[in-house]
């Protein structure tokens, strides 16, 4: 299928028009944000007393000055240390500097997926695309502060590495990544399929290298590990904050229990490892057959990566759906536009029934967790499409599809 390209002046006058509203929803979020600073970036808060701390030989998980409790150092404690040089300057300044640095690393990061991907324009407007997709958030991480666009950096400069057959390269950018939130380690498993025959070798190496890096932690810093091992496990956020595939079962079972069914939240944990069984599953088969029929190709296997990272993982922050814009860009930018789909979505999307007061389990779910419903359907937009053109080529009916 072709890739969709429009140039500006080609759109439709309804594209200007969402892009329009986009722009006056970013020029009203940055107004609030730049004149009430001190009360947006917290994250920032968190991490320039992180490194104060640290530069003072003290530990970085101690209670923030005038913050709430939740808000507190949740990373290994040596990362603090890289955080240091934030907090020689006075918060606002180390607010407004981390937001610029941000929106550097953001242009530079669309850069490098946008080459790899090669498709500049899709049938969505970019700067409402931008806004909007996955909940927003790309706005959430402008406002929080938090790393997540800088993380997107390093895993597109190490997947550009890949693409590249550089997979030293790439084991130690992502081992370098993953010391903060430990959980992009999950893409060193590339190495494993991105070519005919695994990469075991820089594989190896980064598992080893990235458990001595956590292993440097306790044994340069053991009281300070043993806090972050307690601030972590007290992370127990999900919904609106953290809409994940775990978190949205959760939820399940609770509003199961607020209708009386005696249903233990064990339950919530099985059906969470079925479903992540299934998606491996899935990808998994999608991914052999791409390598027996000659379709497989390297971007789309990291893609898939990304989509699958978002769905399998515990805890997935709304910011950390920024992960899955180049997956839908190349989605959307490989998709005609689906009428009849989107008339179904638009007519069919269910809301709760405050007239009867009538508590409908799930339908919340809808736009609580529509990050992670977005997720789902980029990931089935790759395994899909790659099956149909598979199927299209060995003329291969549609029922034949779905065997």
């Amino acid at each position: 299928m072709r890739t969709v390209q429009l140039r500006y002046s080609e759109r439709p006058r309804w594209h200007a028009a969402l892009d329009a509203w986009a722009v006056i929803i970013l020029v009203a979020a940055a107004v609030q944000v730049f004149v009430s600073l001190g009360a947006y970036q917290w994250d920032v808060i968190v991490y320039w007393w992180g490194g104060h701390e640290f530069a003072a030989g003290r530990s970085p998980y101690s209670a923030i000055p005038n913050q709430p409790v939740y808000l507190h150092y949740v990373y290994p404690p040596l990362t603090a240390a890289l955080f240091a040089p934030l907090s020689s300057l006075n918060l606002a300044a180390a607010k407004l500097l981390w937001m610029s640095a941000k929106a550097v690393a953001f242009a530079v990061t669309i850069r490098l997926w946008m080459r790899a991907i090669n498709a500049r324009m899709t049938i969505v407007p970019p700067i409402f695309f931008f806004t909007f997709a996955f909940g927003s958030a790309l706005l959430v991480d402008f406002t929080a502060g938090n790393i997540a666009v800088f993380e997107q950096l390093v895993l597109w400069l190490a997947f550009t590495a890949l693409l590249a057959r550089r997979p030293w390269v790439f084991a130690l950018l992502v081992v370098g990544v993953a010391q903060f939130k430990l959980t992009p380690i999950f893409f060193l498993g590339a190495l494993l399929v991105i070519d005919e025959r695994p990469l075991w070798k820089p594989f190896v190496a980064g598992t080893a290298l990235f458990a001595a890096s956590l292993g440097a932690n306790v044994l340069f810093a053991p009281a300070p590990t043993r806090e972050f091992l307690k601030s972590v496990s007290s992370l127990g956020e999900r919904g609106w904050g953290d809409p994940s595939t775990l978190g949205v079962l959760q939820d399940l079972v609770d509003q199961l229990n607020g209708l009386k069914l005696p249903v233990p939240m064990a339950v919530a944990y099985v059906a969470y490892a079925a479903v992540v069984v299934g998606i491996f599953f899935y990808t998994v088969r999608w991914w052999r057959q791409s390598r027996a029929d000659g379709t497989s190709d390297r971007i789309t296997i990291i893609l898939a990566t990304l989509a699958l990272y978002a769905l399998v993982m515990p805890r997935m922050k709304d910011y950390s759906y920024v992960a899955l814009l180049p997956v839908a860009w190349y989605a959307l930018s490989r998709s005609t536009l689906q009428t009849v789909p989107l008339v179904i979505v638009a007519a069919l999307v269910p809301r709760p029934l405050p007239q009867l007061k009538l508590w409908l389990p799930m339908i919340t779910q809808a736009y609580v967790y529509a990050p992670l419903v977005g997720a789902f359907a980029v990931w089935m937009a790759i395994i899909v499409e790659k099956q149909e053109h598979a199927a299209e080529g060995l003329g291969a009916s549609p029922a034949q599809i779905a065997a």
